[in-house]
C-alpha cells in the first residue's frame, strides 16, 4: 500500500510539474509577441493624416527605450468604425487605431462584440461635433485626448498624452502615440494588449483635471518596474462589468487564460450611501471600506475563455464599487480593477399611470417603493368588485412593473389600487375593445 501511495504521489507531482512546464512553454511561445498586427483605420481621402497617426504609433512605441516596432502595421480605408473593427477581427489584428473622431456610445457597443481587438479612438472633436460619456473603467474602447481644448470637447478620456506630430491640441495623433505605448508594454512584458492597458491604468499620472481624464499620462517606467507581479498573474482578466437591473446588480467577467485559479472573492465598497427610513426621507452617509459579498469557484488551469457571473441582491443605495479578489490554489491573491455604479433606489412611494391607456387588451402598470414591505396591486371593476390580483407579496425597496392582460374582460372603466406599507393609491384605466 505504501508503494502504491508513494507511486501515486510521485505521479501527482510529475503531472503538476508537466502542467506547469506546459503553461511556461505556452506563454513563452504563444505570447512572445502579443501585438504583431496593428491597423490604422481612416476615412477615404485622409490617407496623409493616417500616415501621421501611424508615425505617432511608432513614436509612442519607442518612447521608453528606443525599441522599434517590428510587427505589421497597415493603413486601411473604412467609411465607419464598425467596418474597421469587423475587418480587424476577420484579419487577425490585435489593435485598431481609428484616425478620426466620432466616438459616440454606439461605438463602444460595437467594440464589445470583438474582445480580441483593442480599439483606440480620440474622444472629442475640436469643433465640438462629437462627444461621448463612457463608463471609462468598463469601456471596450480606449478613448484618448491631447490638449486642454480637446479635452473640453469630450466628457472624459481614459488616457492623456502629448501629440508627437504637432505638439498642439489635436487628438488623433496622441491617439496613435498612446496605442504605441500600450503595444510596447504588451510586447515588452509578454502580456496581451488588454493586460497592458490595465497595467497602464495603474501606472499613470493624473495631473490633468479628473473632470476630463480618468487615468492620465502613462508612465512606462513605473509600469515596467511593477510588471513582476502583473506579468505573472495566474489569470488574464479580459473584461469585468457591472449592470443594475431593478433591485440587484449583476457582475460579469471573462478570463482568457487561468493557472492555478482557485476562485474569485467578490468585494463591494459603498462610497456614498443613501439610507431611507419608513417615512420615505433619506440620509446620506459616507462609507469607505471593502466587504466580501460572495465567492465564485475558478476553473483551475485553462487556456480557453471562461465566463463568470455573480448577482448582488442587496447593493444598497448610492455610489458603489466592486472588485474581484482572485485567489490562487496556494492562497496567494491579487485584486482586479474596480467597476463603479450609482445605485438609485426610489426615495418615495409612487403609483404610475398605466400605459397605454386606453388599452386593448394589454397594459403595463408600474410603481415604486422606497422601503421593503408587503406590496399589493389589485384591479377592481366599476362596481368595486375585485377582478385581478397582479401583486401580493413582500418586496424589497425598488421599482416594479406588471402586465395586465384583460382579454377575458369586457370593455369599460376599471381601477387599480396599490397598497405598500402605509401607502395607498388608486388610479383609473380604460379598456376599449
Amino acid at each position: 500500500m505504501n508503494r502504491i501511495t508513494s507511486y501515486f504521489n510521485i505521479n501527482l507531482v510529475e503531472r503538476k510539474i508537466a502542467l506547469f512546464l506546459f503553461f511556461i512553454l505556452f506563454y513563452s511561445t504563444a505570447c512572445a509577441q502579443q501585438v504583431t498586427k496593428v491597423l490604422i483605420s481612416g476615412l477615404s481621402g485622409n490617407t496623409s493624416h493616417d500616415i501621421e497617426v501611424k508615425n505617432a504609433f511608432l513614436i509612442g512605441y519607442k518612447s521608453y527605450d528606443g525599441a522599434d516596432y517590428t510587427g505589421q502595421i497597415d493603413l486601411h480605408l473604412d467609411n465607419n468604425v464598425y467596418a474597421a473593427i469587423d475587418y480587424a477581427h476577420q484579419n487577425g489584428y490585435q489593435i485598431v487605431v481609428r484616425s478620426y473622431t466620432g466616438l459616440i456610445n454606439a461605438v463602444n457597443d460595437s467594440a464589445q462584440k470583438y474582445p480580441d481587438v483593442l480599439l483606440f479612438m480620440p474622444a472629442g472633436s475640436n469643433k465640438f461635433l462629437y462627444y461621448c460619456c463612457f463608463d471609462i473603467p468598463n469601456a471596450a474602447v480606449v478613448s484618448t485626448g491631447a490638449g486642454i481644448d480637446t479635452l473640453a470637447t469630450a466628457y472624459k478620456v481614459e488616457f492623456f498624452s502629448i501629440d508627437p506630430i504637432t505638439y498642439s491640441n489635436e487628438s488623433s495623433f496622441s491617439n496613435g502615440y498612446i496605442a504605441g505605448q500600450i503595444a510596447y508594454l504588451a510586447n515588452k512584458l509578454n502580456i496581451s494588449p488588454q493586460q497592458a492597458r490595465l497595467l497602464a491604468r495603474s501606472n499613470s499620472s493624473s495631473a490633468q483635471s479628473i473632470t476630463y481624464v480618468q487615468y492620465g499620462k502613462i508612465d512606462l517606467g513605473n509600469a515596467i518596474q511593477s510588471s513582476d507581479s502583473t506579468s505573472t498573474l495566474p489569470i488574464e482578466l479580459t473584461s469585468f462589468t457591472a449592470a443594475q437591473s431593478n433591485n440587484h446588480v449583476t457582475l460579469n467577467w471573462t478570463t482568457s487564460t487561468e493557472l492555478n485559479n482557485y476562485g474569485f472573492e467578490i468585494q463591494r465598497q459603498m462610497t456614498n450611501v443613501l439610507i431611507t427610513n419608513n417615512h420615505g426621507s433619506s440620509l446620506s452617509m459616507v462609507i469607505g471600506h471593502w466587504i466580501s459579498i460572495g465567492f465564485v469557484k475558478g476553473s483551475g488551469n485553462s487556456n480557453s475563455p471562461k465566463q463568470y457571473s455573480f448577482k448582488d441582491s442587496k447593493p444598497g443605495n448610492g455610489n458603489v464599487e466592486y472588485r474581484l479578489k482572485q485567489i490562487d490554489d496556494d492562497g496567494s491573491f491579487k485584486y482586479s480593477i474596480t467597476v463603479q455604479l450609482k445605485i438609485n433606489k426610489p426615495l418615495s412611494f409612487e403609483l404610475k399611470q398605466n400605459y397605454p391607456n386606453p388599452f386593448n387588451p394589454i397594459t403595463k402598470i408600474s410603481w415604486q417603493s422606497p422601503v421593503s414591505c408587503r406590496q399589493t396591486l389589485i384591479i377592481f371593476n366599476l362596481l368595486g368588485k375585485e377582478v385581478a390580483v397582479l401583486a401580493d407579496k413582500e418586496k424589497p425597496a425598488g421599482t416594479y412593473e406588471v402586465i395586465w392582460n384583460a382579454a377575458n374582460m369586457p370593455s369599460g372603466v376599471y381601477f387599480y389600487q396599490l397598497k405598500a406599507g402605509s401607502f395607498t393609491d388608486t388610479k383609473k384605466l380604460l379598456l376599449l375593445k
